[in-house]
């Protein structure tokens, strides 16, 4: 497993795929799915091109599972719970995904509550999500519609800084984190369960805002 993060992450967060002696990513067969950009990604290395087409056909029948940590601003009210608005691209602000559109690609998100946080520099909730679906922003879209965007996230309404009373922090990257990825080995069916412990990037403005 590799985690790369800040500002020099890829702009499609996910497994990614390589061969062993190849300088270059092999195209999968079927696309894999893009959640975020400056998101942490796991990386998976498959040792043939057969493999590889196995694991992309793992995520096209939606057998991958997928959790992130993801901290969002204000006290999300439920627990837990599953968003399942579709979503379509933007039809003004082309970068941007949407589930204010009908006719979108279906998408389904599901989501616990680790902890609230009241703070100095205003309230925030740490989820853990899981994802059915692979879709463009998926997590960063559907957290964004119930009023909770990932902080960092300017491009779905999250503020450049957070801003309490005489306080004032900011991330340069969304807080978002790919931790857990579960698929079976392509030759054997054994479960390969890896997992991406949450960057010290991450581990720090946790620690500031909770001081």
């Amino acid at each position: 497993m590799c985690a790369s993060e800040g500002q020099s992450a890829p702009t499609a967060c996910a497994v990614t795929f390589f061969a062993p002696g190849r300088s270059h990513q092999i195209s999968p067969p079927a696309r894999t799915s893009p959640i975020a950009i400056n998101c942490v990604p796991v990386i998976a290395p498959p040792n043939t091109d057969d493999a590889h087409r196995k694991l992309s056909a793992q995520f096209a029948a939606r057998e991958v599972k997928k959790k992130y940590v993801a901290l969002v601003h204000g006290w999300v009210k439920k627990d837990s719970g599953t968003l399942a608005q579709s979503i379509s691209r933007d039809r003004v602000r082309r970068t941007r995904m949407t589930t204010r559109l009908e006719g979108g690609r279906a998408a389904v998100t599901h989501y616990r509550v680790v902890r609230r946080l009241d703070t100095k520099f205003g309230k925030f909730t740490l989820l853990d999500v899981k994802i059915d679906t692979g879709r463009t922003h998926q997590i960063r879209v559907h957290v964004a519609a119930m009023g909770h965007p990932v902080v960092g996230d300017t491009m779905y309404g999250a503020p450049r800084q957070a801003r309490g009373k005489n306080a004032v922090i900011g991330l340069g990257r969304n807080f978002l984190h790919a931790a857990e990825l579960e698929f079976r080995h392509p030759q054997t069916g054994a479960v390969i369960a890896l997992k991406s412990e949450l960057p010290e990037e991450l581990r720090k403005f946790l620690r500031k805002v909770e001081e």
